[in-house]
């Protein structure tokens, strides 16, 4: 089961099987200026913009997404990208059966808010920086959705933790120039099911398993996570579990 992706891997939209999940599609579209005209359907859609500045028109509605900004686009509607300078925005897709509302969630908004936050100890290399951008409040039926760095060679998502029961997982790396990162995910130690070198662009799928991951001295770890519920309306950030080893909780 592949579940490590180059990003001219996925410039096509990727079904759920096609990633080892069953709910999240998956796809990385490069805007230029010609149009881009995207439609959801019956999937909920969730875009994150990893690189440039993309305008969009959606629903009577207009405006431009910079790096790190999120947009979310309810069922059954369209949404027109154009850029003029180049960009890249990252599609996911999960399923959903009711109507929500159109929504752009900018970076200098929840920067500066409680939707930030800060974990970790930087006596032992953990210290990053979360910033939720689709936590529970926000009005979905399967997305949990943010952006997380870690310090240069950090670690993050640490204690190693799953919650394969209750959400699917993708990361997308970017902002992190020649550097790398490593992605680890495994439900054994001993068999690993993914310990990849991760670049800009790369997207790991995370159906199951712990997933660490650290980054290298010259440049740390930057990635999007995109969580889908497996259970429509059942969004809890913290329904996880740890790897008792290494820690209890979420530090």
């Amino acid at each position: 089961m592949k579940q490590y992706f180059k990003p001219h891997e996925i410039l096509t939209k990727k079904e759920p099987a096609d990633l080892g999940m069953v709910y999240t599609s998956v796809q990385r579209v490069e805007v230029g200026a010609e149009p881009v005209a995207l439609e959801s359907g019956a999937e909920e859609l969730c875009f994150i913009c990893i690189g440039g500045r993309v305008d969009y028109q959606t629903e009577g509605q207009s405006g431009t997404a910079v790096q790190m900004d999120m947009l979310y686009l309810p069922i059954e509607s369209g949404i027109t990208f154009t850029s003029s300078e180049g960009g890249v925005m990252m599609r996911y897709g999960a399923p959903c059966t009711r109507r929500t509302k159109f929504g752009h969630i900018r970076f200098a908004d929840v920067d500066k808010d409680s939707r930030h936050k800060v974990y970790g100890k930087v006596e032992n290399g953990t210290r990053r920086d979360v910033w939720n951008y689709i936590d529970e409040s926000f009005d979905s039926s399967r997305f949990l959705t943010g952006i997380c760095h870690g310090a240069d060679g950090g670690w993050t998502a640490w204690p190693p933790h799953e919650h394969g029961r209750e959400r699917e997982e993708t990361y997308v790396y970017f902002g992190m120039g020649n550097g790398f990162a490593a992605q680890f995910v495994y439900d054994d130690m001993d068999q690993p099911i993914v310990a990849a070198l991760v670049r800009d662009g790369d997207v790991i799928t995370i159906p199951h398993g712990y997933h660490p991951n650290v980054g290298c001295p010259c440049g740390g770890i930057t990635y999007a996570y995109v969580m889908v519920s497996t259970t429509a309306e059942d969004r809890k950030f913290m329904d996880l579990r740890t790897q008792k080893i290494f820690g209890d909780k979420l530090e």
